[in-house]
């Protein structure tokens, strides 16, 4: 979801912003934070499913097919439908606000071209998911959610200053990897609740949703890292290293840490059995959606307390 594009004062200079870009402060509301996390996890999710269909990896049955498939409707249309009720928080949506013009934008148009496929494999899952059109179906869908990904976060990053879009997660590596990883957890919750079977406990699935968490400690350390350098290029180097902030600061990293990637790899790897199989996808997903939000918005704090500095 493309942030609102309100007038105002910005937290960094005037020279740094485009005359129409948005306010740093809006960036970082509750609301825009939890639909752009929202969002990116349906998508995460789609593509996860996608591809698990097109490799011929994913169970038979059209409730199995489903049931993400409307998890991830539900995620990835809020930001669509804040637009739409023309809720404050959210006066675009990729840049388009359907009371204003007819026509969407280039990049409300890719993320729309993701319910395409997504339709198609709703109408394709009878009970068997080997059959190629579904397999060629589910590749689309994870080509249309990927390029989504890609193509609206490059989009949102060039209307903004380099540190703001990567504060914002719009920078395309970040943002992807958040989703997939958020998404495979959403997956795993519905392979839970609808599998009568008990899991091994080294499916492949686990073992990339492992592989990607450790990709996405690798992203947020590379945006941490850029906001150090920031300070270092406003001559406050050790903004964030001394004193009782940085403190408060590392505490908040590590909780938001725990919370996004660690709790979720230990219930992975844990692999409880029975009923608390169910419980503990869930809380994995929720715990991971929590701990983006949260790590959004600390980054966003952090950044707006160095450049008012």
């Amino acid at each position: 979801m493309a942030e609102p594009k309100h007038a105002g004062p910005a937290l960094v200079g005037p020279h740094d912003l485009p005359a129409d870009a948005p306010r740093a402060d809006i960036l970082f509301t509750a609301p825009l934070v939890v639909i752009q996390t929202a969002t990116a996890a349906g998508y995460g999710l789609w593509m996860v499913l996608g591809t698990s269909l097109a490799l011929g990896l994913y169970p038979d049955g059209r409730g199995e097919v489903l049931v993400p498939l409307s998890i991830g409707l539900v995620f990835a249309s809020l930001g669509l439908i804040a637009t739409c009720l023309r809720l404050g928080f959210a006066q675009d949506w990729h840049g388009w606000n359907p009371a204003k013009r007819m026509m969407p934008t280039i990049e409300g148009l890719v993320a729309m071209a993701n319910y395409l496929p997504m339709l198609a494999l709703a109408g394709l899952a009878r009970g068997g998911n080997d059959f190629w059109a579904t397999r060629l179906t589910g590749a689309t869908l994870a080509v249309c959610t990927l390029a989504t990904l890609v193509f609206t976060a490059r989009s949102a990053s060039r209307q903004l200053p380099a540190a703001i879009a990567a504060v914002a997660n719009t920078q395309p590596l970040g943002r992807t990897v958040s989703a997939v990883f958020a998404g495979g957890l959403w997956f795993w919750v519905c392979i839970a609740l609808q599998s009568e079977t008990s899991l091994d406990p080294l499916t492949h699935w686990r073992l990339g949703l492992l592989a990607v968490a450790l990709a996405l400690g690798i992203v947020e350390g590379m945006r941490w890292r850029a906001l150090r350098q920031l300070a270092e290029e406003r001559g406050v180097p050790d903004r964030f290293t001394t004193g009782g902030a940085a403190g408060r600061l590392l505490i908040g990293r590590v909780g938001v840490a725990v919370l996004s990637v660690g709790l979720p790899c230990l219930l992975l790897v844990s692999h409880p059995a029975g009923r608390l199989l169910a419980l503990a996808a869930g809380l994995a997903a929720l715990s991971c959606g929590i701990g983006q939000c949260l790590e959004q918005r600390l980054y966003g704090r952090a950044y707006a307390q160095l450049v008012v500095a």
